[in-house]
């Protein structure tokens, strides 16, 4: 029982980026204004197979598992007014097949309704701390995407990172652009984690060994984090026709070692839902013009 309290949400550290899956967007069009909505309500489902995560529950990797992540964006109408624009998204991962959770994430953004900028307003946090500084652009995209280098918020390092422009694509006849973010290894969280030291298998650690405690049998880890989101925008809307994440995560001790994989997974948007943002975003289109 100490070890799951001790371990807390480290299991795939794959649910934040969903939170910058650009909801898609029923514009609001005014004749020299194209702003953001206050009273979105949308939920997105990525689906990953083949991955790896590690089971809190028993303190066992699991591999080849099928998991799903479902995010929630809603509007809330009272906090926004004409400038800015306030979201809150929740997002559940969990396992496909045997309908476990493994992780709850979230997050609140305030935003400026038309050029995208996040502000540290309204209660604006990650998972509830509201001490984290968001910057760059989030979940909304400004509308006539250009082919550059944005800075997008990543809510798993809580930084803001640049997502590069990599190309011209086509997805379900409508012309995309391709930007990709790639994060390199990073430590997670402000303070390092506490687990067995038999779940790394080093059981026969000795004193002086960095982070051990030979009387309560575990071991001070740092979570690691690498991953790349790749994302197709509608350059005309700023919807996000699709979106792929590839992410591992990896328990490394203090003496610079990776010990454990602890998640390794890709989410992807399904067919169904690219082929609807799609046709979602051609009437968005048509609207505007």
């Amino acid at each position: 029982m100490r070890a799951a309290r001790t371990l807390g949400p480290v299991t795939v550290a794959c649910g934040a980026f969903l939170l910058t899956l650009a909801p898609l967007l029923h514009l609001q069009v005014a004749p020299q204004i194209i702003t953001a909505p206050a009273d979105i309500h949308q939920t997105t489902s990525l689906h990953a197979v083949d991955a790896t995560y590690l089971d809190t529950a028993d303190l066992t990797v699991r591999r080849g598992a099928r998991i799903t992540a479902v995010n929630t964006v809603r509007g809330d109408v009272r906090a926004s007014d004409e400038k800015i624009t306030v979201w809150d998204s929740f997002t559940w991962i969990g396992d496909a097949t045997t309908g476990a959770q493994i992780e709850i994430q979230s997050q609140r953004v305030a935003f400026d309704r038309r050029t995208a900028r996040l502000h540290n307003v309204c209660g604006a946090a990650v998972d509830g701390d509201t001490s984290v500084r968001q910057s760059g652009i989030g979940p909304f995209w400004p509308i006539g995407v250009r082919k550059r280098t944005y800075h997008v918020f990543d809510a798993k390092t809580r930084t803001s990172r640049p997502m590069t422009f990599a190309g011209v694509d086509r997805i379900h006849g409508d012309t995309v652009y391709q930007f990709v973010q790639r994060t390199e290894p990073t430590v997670l969280g402000s303070a390092p984690t506490r687990v067995p030291a038999s779940l790394l298998d080093l059981e026969g650690l000795r004193a002086g060994f960095p982070g051990y405690d030979g009387g309560r049998g575990d071991i001070e880890v740092d979570r690691v984090y690498e991953g790349t989101l790749t994302a197709w925008v509608d350059p005309r809307t700023g919807t996000r026709i699709d979106q792929r994440q590839q992410s591992k995560t990896v328990f490394r001790t203090k003496d610079g070692i990776d010990r454990l994989v602890v998640g390794d997974l890709v989410l992807r948007l399904s067919e169904a839902d690219r082929r609807d943002r799609a046709i979602r975003a051609d009437k968005a289109a048509r609207k505007m013009r």
